[in-house]
């Protein structure tokens, strides 16, 4: 535990001083090519999920709702109020699970912060220099409220992205809208009160997880638009007793410090993974072992007799309980946050995209007979990494005594083991045109990787309909 000492300038303060003077100017190159590409990922998995149960069920809803035409439903040629705008474009986001991820973070910021930021910035036609300052600045500062858990607040029942991500909403909306400091750290108090997200999806597969996204979007412009109006907030949201970090840390395992330690001069931001899988990061590197192993051999999966994979206990707790939904999922959810069917469809179907984790395929019995035989084990070396590394090891045992084994500690996307520019650029465009042209899709990605260059964001906002 680790609270700021007395007399030390409260956080959401420190915060929202640096960041209501932050310039476009002022951003690391290496910053904003890496916000290009997370927004262009983003995209293309909102795109991609319009069609999705959970999307069509929210974009009925605000239908009926009704509200000012203010700001683009992506995939629709309809707008809604800012705020359910970002609702429902975060929600979408997050429907496959592949949008990017912070691991020290343990969280997803993109998903949460852009529907946010381009809510806003698109009612007063923001140009791209100040939305990518906006979406940087909010997406650091909600990776950074996620690490000062240590990694432990999971153990608390909490989701990190439904609870974390309404601040970061509410600090990249509010930047965009011009607030003061006093009116950002306003903002930043208002949204505590908003602050949500549990673990409970996990015991039925439901879909609540992909509002944990939409929600915190929408809360966070919620947040800024009362500061605007000077709607008061509590300043030591994040700092005291009764503060964000205290009530919401495991057994008060926490560090306010990395909250505002160098905020704005070092990024944590360029720590994020981009996700190659359909499935809960976690899984990551679970998938890649898996494929390692299925690619580089030539295995029969009916002559597989045991398969031993090795992770962290987060990892195993996060991905083994219900048992019986794991070993035999029955929601594209329970099949995300599975470590057997991970370790199975990466031995068998040798992918892990989206078409892996659609109600018809959980019924694959190929794929299911290896989930049987899928178990774990605690790897002592690898829970002294986590948060910081998720590693994972698998061993198969075949039928005539054989091993394979392969061990990741980077899963493909992260930092360390990126996907290139162009495998980006593929995963979009496969998602995007699930919804919209080829053509528009290219000039998606023409506009997002030039984003600095755009006068007015609305040229870009014109081609998500």
């Amino acid at each position: 535990m680790k609270l700021l000492d007395p007399g030390t300038p409260l956080s959401a303060k420190k915060i929202s001083t640096i960041s209501e003077k932050m310039k476009y100017s002022d951003l690391p190159d290496p910053v904003v090519e890496a916000s290009k590409r997370f927004i262009l990922d983003l995209l293309g998995c909102i795109l991609g999920a319009k069609h999705v149960a959970s999307s069509k069920i929210m974009a009925q809803v605000i239908s009926n709702l009704g509200g000012s035409p203010q700001s683009t439903i992506i995939g629709y040629n309809h707008k809604t109020s800012a705020p359910m705008a970002a609702l429902i474009n975060g929600t979408t986001g997050h429907a496959f699970d592949m949008d990017d991820d912070h691991r020290e973070g343990t969280l997803h910021c993109s998903v949460v912060v852009f529907p946010a930021v381009l809510s806003v910035a698109e009612l007063h036609s923001s140009s791209g220099k100040d939305v990518l300052t906006a979406y940087a600045l909010g997406s650091e500062h909600m990776i950074r409220l996620g690490e000062s858990f240590l990694g432990k607040t999971y153990y608390q029942g909490f989701h990190t992205t439904g609870t974390t991500g309404v601040f970061g909403a509410a600090l990249g909306a509010g930047k965009i809208l011009g607030l003061s400091a006093q009116q950002l750290t306003a903002a930043l108090g208002i949204a505590g009160s908003q602050a949500a997200g549990l673990l409970a999806f996990g015991e039925d597969g439901t879909w609540t997880k992909r509002l944990q996204a939409g929600h915190p979007a929408m809360g966070g412009v919620f947040s800024a638009l009362l500061a605007r109006e000077n709607y008061t907030g509590p300043g030591a949201i994040y700092d005291s007793m009764g503060g964000f970090i205290r009530a919401f840390s495991h057994k008060e395992q926490y560090d306010v410090s990395k909250v505002t330690d160098q905020f704005g001069s070092r990024w944590e931001l360029l720590d994020n993974s981009i996700k190659p899988h359909a499935c809960c990061r976690f899984s990551g590197p679970i998938v890649d072992c898996a494929l390692e192993i299925s690619k580089n051999n030539d295995i029969r999966p009916d002559e597989i007799k045991d398969v031993l994979v090795y992770a962290n206990q987060w990892m195993i707790t996060a991905l083994t309980q219900p048992i019986e939904r794991k070993i035999k999922p029955t929601t594209e959810v329970d099949a995300q946050f599975s470590l057997p069917y991970a370790a199975a469809i990466g031995l068998v179907k040798k992918r892990a995209f989206v078409t892996e984790f659609t109600e018809e395929a959980l019924k694959d019995p190929e794929v299911l007979k290896i989930t049987e035989k899928v178990r774990w084990e605690l790897d002592p070396e690898f829970e002294k990494l986590y948060p910081k590394v998720y590693p994972a090891k698998i061993v198969v045992t075949m039928n005539d005594g054989k091993q394979y084994s392969a061990r990741v500690d980077h899963p493909k996307g992260d930092p360390e083991n990126p996907l290139s520019d162009a495998q980006i650029i593929e995963k979009f465009q496969s998602l995007a045109v699930k919804t919209i042209s080829q053509d528009k899709a290219d000039e998606i990605v023409d506009k997002v990787l030039n984003l600095e260059k755009l006068k007015n964001i609305n040229e870009l906002t014109g081609c998500l309909r």
